[in-house]
């Protein structure tokens, strides 16, 4: 016969887990286990906090010091290379030998230009963001290549140097424009995704907070009714400091919500709007010049582009770029006049190409050319009314967009601390006040 014998480890870890489990049947041992939940639910609470706020003010500042900027650079880029576009056909009227007011603005565009990619290189870029800086960074150079070989073919009185301007502008238009579009779409994405993270509401952690405050309430009443004492003030403490951390997250998120969403609202989306409007004044403003460069080569393919970018500008509704951007704007009055500026620019640029494309099929060349280019053309004072306009709209949402920013960061200021310390205190008040009722057990 074989008897069974129990290993000795084994037995004693029985009577180990006995004697705690008739410890944690009594009294005390109840009101031990009270407080050892309390403190748990206390810590997590503070701890949910913690990194709910961390991770709203690291998005914040991804917003305010990365995606925003990257975004700022990409649509600096676009403007600035449709500025280029825009400057070279007008330069090329000139007979090659362009204006030192048209030179300076095709060179001083696409120095801007280069320097923002240089800019958005050193930023932290990876992926398809990387593919297009790279691709940015070999077609720029080669457009640059292609309009000085145009002008010099055209100060020597070759008519293959509007050849040449067509080939680069096609260039613009078809691959280096659309780089720049989707490098923006790319950071304009980036941005929504940030602020979407830093705007989010943390319920998780107001759970957490709430469960712990629950759970402090009930601890609360049945010490009360145990002991025939009113407070415990132990656990009075801790459920004031996890109330405070509460409302202290509630309030100052929701405030650095409420000022992130103006950021979006008053700042980039509109702003966003009013840069789609301005790029296509700016390939308008490039078509309109390639017309005249060409003189009946092939001219009908940017009338007809003119048309297309304008009808686009001016049209009512969601469909038009102006409307669109006033729609955004609507109610800040900051913005609404100069956009207003920007339409009555662009009724007055439209009389304006009507004038120079009769004045074209007239046979008045240079008439039509001195409205185009010089400072007193009606269809250059007319565009430059409107890109100015949309220049002041956009900088002043920019300013907007910054200080709302800015307002919600500082929201966010010394929270995260503040509600690891207050669950610290609970958790300190928790202890106190059950040690102070488990020493009237002995």
């Amino acid at each position: 016969m074989v008897t069974a014998v129990a290993r000795p480890d084994t037995a004693g870890s029985r009577q180990v887990v006995g004697r705690v489990v008739r410890v944690a049947r009594t009294t005390p041992g109840r009101l031990a286990v009270t407080g050892a939940v309390l403190v748990v639910l206390a810590l997590l609470a503070g701890l949910f906090a913690f990194l709910a706020v961390r991770d709203r003010a690291e998005a914040a500042e991804r917003v305010a010091t990365r995606s925003e900027p990257l975004g700022a650079r990409t649509q600096e880029l676009y403007r600035a290379l449709a500025e280029a576009d825009a400057a070279a056909a007008a330069g090329l009227l000139s007979g090659g030998v362009e204006k030192q007011g048209l030179r300076d603005d095709y060179i001083q565009s696409l120095d801007t230009a280069q320097r923002t990619l240089m800019a958005a290189k050193t930023s932290g870029t990876s992926g398809r963001v990387e593919q297009l800086l790279s691709q940015l960074s070999v077609e720029i150079p080669r457009y640059r290549e292609d309009v000085a070989r145009a002008k010099a073919e055209t100060r020597q009185g070759h008519p293959v140097g509007a050849a040449y301007l067509r080939a680069a502008s096609r260039q613009m238009e078809r691959v280096i424009l659309p780089a720049a579009d989707e490098l923006h779409g790319i950071a304009a994405k980036k941005l929504r995704d940030d602020h979407d993270e830093a705007t989010s509401v943390p319920w998780t952690a107001m759970a957490a907070g709430l469960c712990a405050l629950a759970a402090l309430v009930a601890a609360q009443v049945m010490l009360a009714r145990r002991t025939k004492r009113v407070f415990n003030p132990g656990l009075v403490l801790a459920a004031l400091a996890v109330a405070t951390a509460l409302a202290w997250l509630t309030t100052s998120l929701g405030s650095a919500r409420d000022d992130l969403a103006r950021s979006r609202d008053d700042g980039w989306r509109p702003a966003d709007a009013l840069s789609a409007a301005r790029f296509s004044v700016l390939q308008a403003r490039a078509a309109e010049g390639q017309i005249l460069v060409q003189n009946g080569s092939d001219n009908n393919e940017y009338e007809n582009r003119f048309n297309q970018l304008f009808g686009k500008l001016t049209a009512a509704g969601p469909d038009g770029l102006v409307a669109a951007a006033s729609a955004r704007a609507a109610g800040d009055a900051t913005t609404t006049g100069d956009i207003t500026k920007a339409e009555y620019s662009l009724t007055a640029w439209r009389n304006a190409h009507e004038e120079v494309m009769r004045l074209y099929r007239a046979t008045k060349f240079s008439g039509a050319v001195d409205m185009v280019v010089n400072d007193g053309g009606a269809s250059q004072v007319a565009f430059a009314g409107a890109e100015q306009a949309l220049a002041d709209a956009i900088a002043k949402d920019q300013a907007d967009f910054d200080k709302a920013v800015g307002r919600g960061r500082d929201a966010m200021d010394g929270l995260a601390v503040g509600v690891l310390v207050l669950a610290v205190v609970a958790a300190a008040g928790i202890v106190d006040g059950v040690r102070r009722r488990l020493g009237e057990y002995r």
